[in-house]
């Protein structure tokens, strides 16, 4: 059988919280064959930090919700919002054969006409024009500005300023009103601006030209001067007139509604949504990092597991109500569930472990709501089953889970608090539980009228356990939450050993905090128990789970214990 010291790491105490001192203490030493023993894991302060995925796999319902909201906000802005139509057209601006600036630098000539679509005077032309078509007093010079100004008007220059290249020259042009006829008619009084203005332009700029050579050709009295300057001008009134045949051209394309697509907002509004989603999912997981792997505690305390308990379904009727504990002892209630066989393979692992002598064990978690009562009510109907006399010590007073399922239907008016006063004996205190003769209870009882603490409450504590080992084979207590009553340290440090309750919830900086208490109170801590974890593939097989090993239990018993397993009858109850 395996003592409790054998049960411990090789290295004891667990040290501060300083990262580097942290996780040199929590490496478990090598065994002589070179590999790590079953508490080994692979330390690292990666190890708790978590990762995108597994925050969204742990708060997927925080990342639902926040998807849903944000399609369902996406899609309600488009529904809500006013309509808006959109009618869009390519502008062909064809370089002139009057400009040389233009035949230079083509580049240079085309965002001259792109700012002349957004200058002042073409947004003036344009409202004049589409008040004469539209009836007056829909549109103004403030809609024909750019979008980026708080317009209507959207130009995109052409991508590329190659001379001759397929679309050097075509610069697109959008308009939007709040009815297909305000679009299209704010389109064509721009574009009958804009041509409107690029004649001008021309004429001014040739009107100019003209005018510079008719008084050069006044002022020069050389017969061949004269003439080329005649020429040029002749060619000047042939350029222009090129250039304005050559005005610039548009394509009108339809009308479309340029808002309102809720399919195409749903679908945006789904990957903010997921994104924003996991970022809030992965910032609180940040924040509270907790245990997600079974080996992690491992690797906090650097204790073996002792045994994992799976989760298993409560029943919530009416005949539930008659069970044993009301569904929650498994043991009990269903003996030959998979559950059952996990509370009967965790109690043979703390039986191995207290052999040899008696044993007070404190059974400790950090917070309430950890499923100690069920655990430990559990444990102590399966030892009883071997025919172990055992007590089982309800101290956790505020909760008082343990009593009400250990003894259903018992009327108790003295219980731990008066045993540990002394105002009552331990003997007449004691419950035997009716679900089984082998279990003694010393119930929660009535609050105290007078309350120990301190160094007197730790000597009565003693005093009571030492009592209660000369009468029973184990002692189970059933502790308060170490974090969060001040009595529990001096029960865990009174009690012999203790026992480390973790689930896969629990945040990882709780377990930290108590292993510094656990260290401060100097507690024997054997190993920890995995409660509620997630069913494996392999229970769903083979009726039940798998037989562990516990370190330093011998291969006989094992065997022994497996081949009892395999050839127990699933669907047999264990007698009671």
């Amino acid at each position: 059988m395996l003592p409790v010291a054998e049960t411990r790491a090789a290295q004891r105490g667990i040290t501060s919280r300083r990262p580097s001192a942290f996780w040199d203490a929590i490496i478990p030493p090598k065994n002589p064959a070179g590999s790590h023993g079953p508490a080994a894991v692979e330390p690292g302060p990666w190890r708790f930090e978590p990762t995108v995925f597994g925050a969204v796999r742990r708060y997927r319902a925080l990342v639902i919700t926040v998807a849903v909201l944000a399609v369902v906000a996406a899609v309600g802005y488009s529904l809500l919002q006013s309509k808006v139509y959109q009618t869009t057209a390519n502008v062909t601006v064809p370089l002139p054969v009057s400009s040389s600036v233009a035949q230079a630098d083509p580049g240079q000539y085309l965002d001259s006409r792109v700012l002349l679509l957004e200058s002042q005077g073409v947004a003036q032309r344009a409202a004049r024009i589409a008040d004469r078509q539209l009836g007056g007093g829909r549109l103004d010079a403030a809609n024909f500005a750019s979008a980026g100004n708080g317009g209507s008007l959207a130009v995109s220059p052409p991508a590329t300023a190659t001379p001759g290249g397929y679309g050097a020259s075509i610069i697109a042009v959008s308009f939007t009103g709040p009815s297909p006829e305000v679009s299209r008619a704010g389109l064509n009084a721009l574009l009958q601006a804009f041509r409107e203005a690029v004649t001008a332009n021309i004429r001014t700029q040739v009107n100019a030209t003209v005018a510079g050579l008719d008084q050069a050709i006044r002022q020069t009295s050389s017969p061949s001067q004269k003439a080329a300057l005649v020429n040029q001008r002749t060619q000047a009134v042939v350029n222009e007139q090129t250039d304005l045949g050559r005005a610039p051209t548009a394509a009108i394309g339809p009308t479309t509604r340029a808002n309102g697509q809720w399919a195409r907002n749903g679908a945006i509004g789904l990957i903010v949504g997921i994104i924003l989603g996991a970022a809030l999912a992965f910032a609180l997981a940040l924040r509270r990092r907790a245990i997600g792997d079974r080996q992690d505690p491992a690797a906090i305390y650097g204790l073996p597991m002792i045994a994992e308990i799976p989760a298993f379904k409560v029943k919530r009727s009416r005949k539930a109500k008659d069970m044993p504990g009301g569904g929650r002892l498994p043991v009990a209630a269903d003996p030959g569930s998979a559950a059952a066989e996990s509370f009967r393979f965790a109690a043979g692992s703390v039986e191995r472990i207290c052999a040899a002598r008696r044993l007070s064990l404190a059974v400790v978690s950090p917070l309430a709501d950890a499923g100690k009562s069920t655990l430990v009510a559990n444990l102590a109907l399966a030892m009883a089953e071997g025919g172990t006399r055992l007590l089982v010590m309800d101290a956790d007073v505020a909760a008082d889970g343990l009593t009400a399922r250990l003894l259903p239907g018992v009327q108790v008016t003295d219980g731990f608090e008066q045993a540990l006063d002394g105002w009552r004996s331990l003997a007449d205190c004691l419950r035997t539980s009716p679900l089984n003769s082998a279990v003694s209870v010393l119930a929660a009882g009535p609050p105290p009228t007078r309350h120990l603490t301190g160094a007197a409450r730790s000597r009565a504590v003693s005093a009571l356990l030492a009592e209660a080992k000369s009468r029973f084979d184990i002692v189970l207590i059933d502790s308060p939450a170490l974090l969060r009553v001040a009595d529990a340290a001096e029960l865990v440090s009174a009690a012999d050993a203790a026992v480390i309750v973790v689930n896969p919830s629990d945040r990882i900086a709780d377990h930290l905090e108590m292993a510094d208490r656990l260290k401060q109170s100097k507690t024997d801590v054997v190993g920890y128990l995995y409660n509620r974890a997630p069913a494996r593939p392999y229970a769903a097989h083979h009726g039940g789970p798998q037989v562990r090993p516990v370190p330093g239990m011998r291969p006989s018993l094992l065997t022994a214990q497996s081949r009892d397993d395999e050839s127990r009858p699933a669907s047999r109850p264990r007698p009671r």
